[in-house]
């Protein structure tokens, strides 16, 4: 069993706290704030200890780092920001629902949705 610190505790908070997905790097400089002596390999040891207790999810967007967000067990929309690659978590209107059948045979646990375009502050 891992021992809770005060630099695990700070960063589950800034993930629990975030508007929005952040990557591991974004993650460390937010932190880092409260506590200059954290690290960045401290950041992504406990992103894997997180991860593996399914306490935060990784959200791929494509051709970016990946981001992290908590996990509260519901489905998320989430919107990418072409400008500033940013990506940021909206209202669920999809009553979890998922646009599509599934293929005869498949079993769908959950889906996933993108939207693509600018953000208020790049636009």
């Amino acid at each position: 069993m891992k021992r809770k610190t005060k630099q695990g505790e700070i960063i589950s908070k800034v993930i629990e706290l975030s508007e929005r997905p952040l990557t591991p790097l974004e993650i460390h400089q937010i932190a880092s704030r409260e506590n200059p002596s954290i690290g960045i390999a401290t950041t992504y040891r406990h992103l894997k200890i997180l991860g593996e207790k399914n306490q935060v999810v990784g959200v791929d967007y494509p051709g970016q780092p990946p981001r992290y967000e908590w996990a509260d067990g519901k489905d998320k929309v989430h919107f990418a920001c072409r400008s500033c690659n940013k990506l940021y978590m909206l209202e669920d209107t999809t009553e979890d629902t998922p646009p599509l059948a599934g293929p005869h045979g498949f079993e769908v646990q959950g889906f996933e949705v993108m939207l693509y375009g600018i953000c208020p502050k790049c636009s």
